[in-house]
C-alpha cells in the first residue's frame, strides 16, 4: 500500500519538477497559446467559434476531475470514519504510522487519521493543480488546427476569385507561419511532458500493481477507490497524447483536401508539397522516447496488468 501512496507523491514531485526545471520554455509556450486567444477572440464567425469549443472542453474536463477527486478522497476518508464511528473499528486512511503516536488509543488513533486526511487532501489538490495545468498544453493544440483551418477557408475564397494576389500571397506565408508556429509549440509541449509523462505512466503501472495486491489480501479497505482513481489517471494521460496524434492527422487532411493548391502559382505549389510532407512526420508525444503516448499504450498496460491480477488470483 505504502508503494500505492508513493506513487501518487512522485506524480506530484514530477509535475513540480517539470514546471520547475521548463519554467521559461512553459512561460513562452503559455504565452503563445495567450496571444493567440487575444488575438482571435475579437473576429467573429469561425474563430470565436474555435476558442469557445476548447475552453468549454477544457472547462467540462475541469469539472470532471473535479468530481473524481472530491468522490475519491470522500470515499478514502468516510469509510475509516464510519467504521470508527459505528463499530468503534479502527481502520487507517493511509498505511503509514507516525513514531510517538499510539494508533491503538483512541485519542492516538485520531490523531493518526487526521495527519493522513491532511496528507490526502493536500496530495489531491496538489497534483489537481498539476493535472490541470499540463492539461492546458495540450488541450490546446487541436485549437491551432482549427484556426489553420478557418484560414485555409479564407484563402481558398481568395483562389476562387482569381484576383488579389498580393493579398492572396500574403495570407499563403500567413498559413505557413501559422504551421511553423504549430510545429514549434508540439516541439516544445513534446520536451515539457517527456519525463513527467514517464513518471506519470510508471508510477501509475507501479499503483495499480500494489493496489490490486492490497484487494487481494484485503489489507486496504478503501482500495477499490485508489484503483478507480490510479486508471482514471493512467487512461487521462494516454489519451492527451492520442489528442496530439488526430491534431497531427487532420492537420495532414486540412493541408491535402481543404486547400485548394492547384489554383496556387507553382512556387506556392512546391512549398504546400513541403508543408504537407513536415506534417506526415509530425511528432508525437512519449513517455521519455520509451513509449508513444496513446490509448493503444493504455490498452497494452492494462493487458499487462491483467496479466499480473490473474497470477495473484491464481497464487493468493
Amino acid at each position: 500500500m505504502a508503494f500505492a501512496v508513493a506513487a501518487s507523491a512522485m506524480q506530484g514531485l514530477a509535475k513540480l519538477l517539470t514546471c520547475v526545471t521548463n519554467a521559461s520554455l512553459m512561460r513562452n509556450i503559455q504565452g503563445t497559446y495567450e496571444a493567440i486567444y487575444k488575438e482571435y477572440e475579437g473576429r467573429d464567425g469561425e474563430y470565436t467559434k474555435y476558442l469557445h469549443k476548447r475552453i468549454n472542453i477544457f472547462w467540462n474536463l475541469m469539472w470532471a476531475f473535479i468530481w473524481v477527486y472530491t468522490s475519491i478522497v470522500t470515499a478514502m476518508i468516510c469509510y475509516p470514519l464510519f467504521h470508527f464511528i459505528a463499530y468503534n473499528q479502527k481502520l487507517m486512511v493511509l498505511q503509514f504510522l507516525v513514531p510517538g503516536i499510539d494508533h491503538n488509543s483512541d485519542s492516538g488513533h485520531l490523531m493518526l487519521i487526521t495527519l493522513h486526511i491532511m496528507c490526502l487532501i493536500f496530495g489531491a489538490f496538489g497534483n489537481f493543480g498539476g493535472d490541470m495545468y499540463l492539461f492546458l498544453f495540450i488541450t490546446n493544440v487541436p485549437l491551432l488546427k482549427d484556426i489553420f483551418k478557418v484560414k485555409f477557408e479564407e484563402l481558398n475564397e481568395l483562389l476562387l476569385q482569381n484576383v488579389k494576389y498580393e493579398e492572396m500571397h500574403s495570407m499563403f506565408w500567413e498559413l505557413l507561419a501559422w504551421h511553423q508556429k504549430y510545429v514549434k509549440i508540439l516541439h516544445g509541449t513534446k520536451k515539457v511532458f517527456k519525463t513527467v509523462m514517464f513518471v506519470q505512466l510508471s508510477t501509475a503501472c507501479i499503483s495499480i500493481l500494489c493496489t490490486i495486491s492490497c484487494i487481494f489480501m484485503k489489507v486496504w479497505p478503501t482500495a477499490p477507490a485508489y484503483l478507480l482513481y490510479s486508471f482514471i489517471v493512467l487512461y487521462t494521460f494516454c489519451g492527451l497524447g492520442t489528442i496530439v496524434e488526430n491534431t497531427n492527422e487532420h492537420f495532414t487532411n486540412e493541408i491535402y483536401s481543404t486547400l485548394l493548391w492547384y489554383k496556387l502559382p507553382v512556387k506556392e505549389q512546391k512549398i504546400v508539397i513541403l508543408m504537407l510532407a513536415k506534417s506526415q512526420n509530425e511528432l508525437v508525444l512519449t513517455a521519455a522516447d520509451v513509449l508513444p503516448l496513446s490509448m493503444a499504450t493504455a490498452l497494452q498496460l492494462t493487458k499487462g496488468i491483467y496479466s499480473f491480477s490473474m497470477m495473484l488470483f491464481n497464487y493468493l
